[in-house]
């Protein structure tokens, strides 16, 4: 009886820990976030001068692609706490940057955010990950169900890391634009004049955020296990060659790359959004006062589908939903590419609301699956994953800086069905593989975990 009560009393301490890391990771996350995603929002409006705005976007998500090789070996050094404490300062030397727009201040801190953003969101995932495996047993739940359950809380509060940042960027700037009438969609009704106190007051809204993410983060998050002493050469081992590996050793692994490809269409999609979408439908059609307002439905929306998704994903297959998703970003590239633009309030909020709904399905599927597949190694697949995001966002990007609204649309549409199959494939690989052995065993075919390899693992 002692015993039992001594056993519930570790399940609970343990439960406590694993929830107070996971929401703790999640806010902190949402709050750094919230400044970035109102400041992407408005770059192609704001920051339109001599593309500056997208153009700094892009290198951005260069040197996030280049990073992302090094992903490892970061978060191996630093542990996943203080590479997102780091990652999380150059949020902030990001945003600081933002309050005198040029070259010489935005391209600088963009190619440092750049190398700070592959760290961030792969020690986020392998943080979370490693948690659901080691708790697993005393919340008397699969460690699939519960990477599921993590992976589900932290893309509910990432989308709504658009909400704060976007509607203060929103009410404040409604302030500063012009009362113009507006009867068509011109790019003359984008170019609104904002006074240079209320862009200062938006700035230090958002680097607000940023100290209070700070903060959070180090006062909730728990320091994972560190390697312990060791000689010079086993520290070459431990932080430089068998990172480097296990990174070669998954870039092998085609299960990675056809799963990671629902990240090259988030960033695709999103980048469309927050570039093309932002400008030419929203800030010409209706004002950049809106362009908050739309991306917080697009952010809410996408939060309640990772929630919801979360759930479901215990009685309902993924695939189901993997094939909703795609049927409705292709529905919808298909209407943009017929409809004539006109200032419609409805239309241009039913749009995000949409995308938002297949983005959380995107974007929960994608992050929970590849943590099935690589439960005990999850730092390599992640950062090749997120590799592959960056490279939509490059691509997008670039395509709106140089491209024009049809070939995005198109660029798109492509893209959806490529993602569907490549995601099938893999899907049914896995099946497979498991209805011919005799436990419930998924391939973990770059998951081989050494001694080494595992030392910066455990919840304390």
């Amino acid at each position: 009886m002692e015993s039992a009560t001594a056993e519930d009393v570790r399940s609970k301490g343990l439960a406590r820990a694993a929830y107070k890391n996971v929401f703790g990771l999640s806010i902190s996350n949402m709050l750094v976030f919230c400044a970035f995603q109102g400041l992407q929002g408005l770059q192609s409006s704001i920051n339109s001068a001599n593309g500056l705005g997208l153009i700094s976007l892009a290198i951005l998500y260069v040197f996030f692609v280049i990073t992302g090789v090094v992903t490892p070996i970061v978060v191996k050094i630093l542990g996943t706490k203080y590479a997102l404490l780091g990652a999380m300062v150059c949020h902030f030397i990001y945003v600081a940057s933002n309050y005198y727009p040029d070259w010489y201040t935005l391209i600088p801190s963009s190619v440092l955010l750049g190398f700070a953003s592959a760290p961030i969101g792969a020690a986020a995932s392998v943080h979370l990950i490693d948690i659901a495996v080691k708790t697993a047993p005393a919340l008397k739940e699969t460690q699939q169900n519960l990477i599921g359950q993590f992976t589900a809380i932290q893309f509910l509060f990432f989308p709504l890391s658009q909400i704060p940042g976007n509607l203060a960027s929103s009410l404040i700037l409604l302030y500063s634009e012009s009362n113009v009438t507006r009867d068509n969609c011109t790019a003359n009704l984008s170019a609104t004049v904002i006074e240079r106190k209320y862009f200062y007051i938006l700035i230090s809204v958002f680097l607000l955020f940023d100290i209070t993410a700070i903060t959070t983060l180090a006062l909730t998050v728990d320091r994972l296990p560190r390697v312990p002493f060791i000689s010079t050469n086993d520290k070459c081992r431990v932080f430089l060659l068998t990172p480097l590996t296990e990174t070669f050793r998954a870039l092998r692994n085609w299960k990675i790359h056809f799963v990671s490809f629902m990240f090259l269409m988030i960033g695709l999609e999103q980048s469309f959004i927050f570039g093309t979408f932002t400008e030419i439908y929203v800030s010409e059609c209706v004002g950049v006062s809106r362009v908050g307002f739309m991306i917080i439905a697009f952010g809410l929306t996408s939060a309640v589908m990772s929630v919801l998704l979360g759930k479901i994903l215990k009685y309902a297959p993924r695939f189901v939903f993997v094939n909703v998703a795609g049927l409705m970003n292709i529905l919808l590239m298909i209407f943009l590419l017929k409809w004539d633009r006109t200032p419609s309030y409805v239309l241009i909020f039913l749009f995000p609301v949409v995308w938002g709904a297949a983005d959380g399905i995107w974007s929960t599927v994608s992050a929970s699956f590849l943590g099935i597949l690589f439960p005990t190694n999850s730092a390599p697949a992640y950062s090749i994953a997120r590799m592959w995001l960056a490279m939509g966002f490059v691509i997008g990007f670039i395509e709106a800086n140089f491209g024009d609204v049809t070939g995005g649309l198109l660029l798109l549409l492509a893209a959806v069905p490529v993602t569907v199959i490549l995601y099938m494939v893999v899907e049914i690989t896995v099946y497979l593989q498991v209805r011919k052995r005799p436990t419930n065993e998924i391939d973990l075919t770059i998951a081989r975990t050494s001694p080494s390899s595992s030392m910066h693992e455990g919840l304390p």
